[in-house]
């Protein structure tokens, strides 16, 4: 029998306390302000206090490092850790190349000063 792989990631993540505000298409509620907890160029993963729901839409702004960095994502998987705390994993499908730079800076400062 061959051992468990692992899932090889298309883009490196790392922990993060970024503020992040959600606006959910559809939806009349009000936006959502919360913190990241890991980031990569290609998504993150936050804590809400309600579902979002598997597969929602949305639009993503994240504070990083000065700038306003803005997104549209979907709910690529969501996890209930008790009634008001819900792990979200947000994937990016549109982000400019500059804000994907600016989140590929991030990722790689905080990797390499990890493996120093």
């Amino acid at each position: 029998m061959l051992p468990a792989e692992s899932p090889v990631r298309r883009y490196p993540r790392i922990s993060s306390q970024l503020p992040v505000r959600l606006r959910i298409l559809g939806e009349r509620r009000p936006e959502a302000l919360t913190l990241t907890q890991v980031i990569s160029p290609g998504g993150c993963m936050l804590v809400t206090d309600r579902s979002i729901g598997f597969g929602s839409l949305m639009e993503v702004t994240i504070t990083c490092d000065g700038h306003l960095l803005r997104a549209d994502g979907r709910v690529a998987w969501e996890k209930r850790k008790s009634p008001q705390e819900h792990q979200v994993g947000v994937e990016f499908l549109r982000i400019t190349s500059r804000d994907r730079f600016v989140l590929e800076q991030l990722v790689a400062a905080q990797l390499d000063s990890t493996a120093a």
